[in-house]
């Protein structure tokens, strides 16, 4: 019995040593901010991930590749949020020229580490 116990102790550290690589299992976040256009009774938003130049690339379309007119700032925010998005934080900014709503959103999104 005194055996078993020791060889036990002595085993114990080699499996409480064993690690795992958590770099290899991080997941990446990608940001992106969407700034909804306030003129009018319909509500237009443009998104910004980083990937596109300022044009109408930026705007947020349709399967068919004409600019959705939302009915609120909510309906952004439903739309967005069904896409896999999370709100982080949200910006209002007013001038003589315009007038926006900014909300900025995250998502994990898949790498490859190896």
């Amino acid at each position: 019995m005194k055996k078993l116990l020791f060889l036990l102790l002595l085993s114990l550290p080699v499996f409480c040593l064993a690690q795992t690589d958590t770099t290899a299992y991080q997941k990446k976040i990608a940001y992106c901010t969407v700034e909804i256009d306030t003129r009018g009774s319909k509500y237009l938003a443009s998104l910004d991930d980083g990937t596109t130049t300022k044009t109408s690339a930026m705007e947020i379309k349709d399967s068919k590749g004409k600019q959705i007119k939302f009915t609120s700032r909510i309906d952004v925010l439903d739309y967005m949020t069904q896409r896999g998005w999370t709100l982080v934080s949200s910006y209002y900014t007013a001038s003589r020229a315009e007038t926006f709503l900014g909300l900025i959103f995250k998502k994990p999104v898949a790498t490859n580490v190896h």
